[in-house]
């Protein structure tokens, strides 16, 4: 452990009125995960495009949301949490203005990646703050509420979406934003958050490099181009070479090179590969396999989905009391459990039972465990930094999972079986590894 936690710097009153701002960002972005979905259809009406371009709707944001987090959290360190999270809210609110009334297919697409990068300061910089704000006692607690609101947001998502586009235009889905983001940033421009900033070069290279990087490992993932991918990883080294002469880098090349820390980053991407796997694929494999109609598939998520939400609160207060590693634990035990039940199921009442348990499975892992242990590695200068990479090997995992097991379905009759098998093998891999690094 580099950095040992200090007390909380930020009276108690200003924490809370924080926290809560901080939650409505999260919520923001959650929320408009899911809330576009509904109104796919009415863009590419309004726009008259093929859905196949429609469809950028969604894969602009997952790129550019990705690029965004780390960094964003880089910047969280270099110029203050609260600057920009409030440049993150902003973005966001002229991004969703810029949608809504974007008259061609082009200026959406912009919109939609203003919307991104905003999105992408808000996530890493409220488990920062918490990290630095919170007494120990409390942190984990506070660490699972992120998981929590972020699935309530997630849920309510397809929902708002849907009820807007049956009652309203569908630019009201973005329109709705902006006066939340606007008061938003207006109450947290009055919050006093105090944090030592350490003034150094901007690394201009690096930032393109990364960008770079991460635009082309995710957009080869996401198209299945394998040349794109291998542009991405020729520019890794490049990149190594770069940051090693670099004054302040955006990526600390010695963060990399931290067994504990390689082993949180591939957990937090197993994490992603599970949840955005379950996720996407439980409906369609409910419909197909069980023959169910597509409202109730639809519903098959929910268990998922409420047993993350209360999971991420009990696993934070579990860390309190047993410690992060043991509270991880128990999570991937959870989705190979889980996993493994769902490779022969029985009927539809079956799979629900088995989707509250990967439910919580994964309300566990995505929530504070993993969190308090990157911060507990790196220094508490670099919170922002470290929770950054942190949701980038997440959000990495997201795209890679549902890739996977789009291949699976289309190559093999036994598709959905076959991802039971893939989803379980990653778990069991995790709790492997957990035995062989006890420490």
């Amino acid at each position: 452990m580099e950095a040992t936690l200090k007390k909380p710097i930020v009276s108690k009153n200003e924490r809370k009125i924080a926290m809560t701002l901080f939650l409505i960002g999260i919520f923001m972005g959650a929320l408009d995960h899911g809330i576009v979905g509904p109104a796919l259809s009415s863009i590419v009406f309004t726009y008259n495009i093929d859905t196949s371009w429609g469809v950028w709707s969604f894969t602009i944001y997952t790129l550019l949301f990705a690029v965004s987090i780390p960094l964003m959290g880089k910047f969280s360190d270099r110029f203050g949490r609260k600057l920009i999270f409030i440049v993150g809210i902003g973005l966001f609110g002229i991004g969703s203005l810029f949608a809504a009334l974007a008259p061609n297919f082009v200026l959406f697409l912009i919109g939609r990646s203003i919307q991104a990068i905003g999105t992408g300061g808000i996530f890493p910089i409220t488990a920062a703050f918490i990290a630095v704000s919170y007494p120990e006692e409390t942190r984990a607690k506070a660490m699972g509420m992120i998981g929590l609101i972020f699935g309530f947001g997630s849920i309510l998502g397809p929902m708002v979406g849907g009820y807007i586009i049956q009652n309203f235009d569908w630019q009201w889905i973005f329109l709705i934003n902006v006066p939340i983001a606007i008061l938003v940033v207006v109450l947290m421009s009055f919050v006093k958050i105090q944090q030592q900033i350490i003034k150094n070069p901007i690394d201009y290279k690096g930032i393109m490099l990364l960008t770079a990087i991460i635009l082309s490992i995710m957009l080869g993932i996401t198209t299945v181009n394998i040349y794109v991918l291998i542009i991405g990883v020729i520019l890794i080294p490049i990149m190594i070479f770069v940051e090693k002469a670099a004054p302040d880098p955006i990526i600390k090349i010695h963060f990399f090179k931290q067994k504990n820390t390689l082993i949180i980053l591939f957990y937090s991407a197993v994490s992603g590969v599970i949840m955005a796997s379950t996720i996407n694929l439980l409906p369609i494999f409910i419909e197909t396999e069980m023959m169910i109609s597509k409202a109730s598939a639809a519903l098959g998520v929910a268990p998922l989905a409420i047993t993350s939400m209360i999971a991420s609160v009990v696993g934070g207060q579990m860390v309190t009391k047993i410690g992060a590693k043991k509270v991880l634990f128990i999570g991937f035990l959870l989705t190979t459990i889980g996993t493994l039940l769902l490779i022969n199921p029985i009927n539809y009442s079956y799979v629900l039972v088995v989707s509250a348990i990967i439910g919580f499975g994964i309300g566990i892992i995505i929530g504070a465990p993993l969190n308090i242990l990157i911060i507990q590695e790196t220094p508490i200068s670099e919170a922002g930094t470290s929770v950054g990479f942190l949701s980038l090997f997440r959000s990495l995992g997201s795209t890679v999972g549902p890739t996977i097991a789009g291949i699976m379905i289309a190559s093999s009759a036994d598709g959905f079986a076959y991802i039971s098998i893939f989803l379980a093998s990653v778990s069991i891999i995790s709790l492997i590894i957990f035995a062989i690094f006890k420490k």
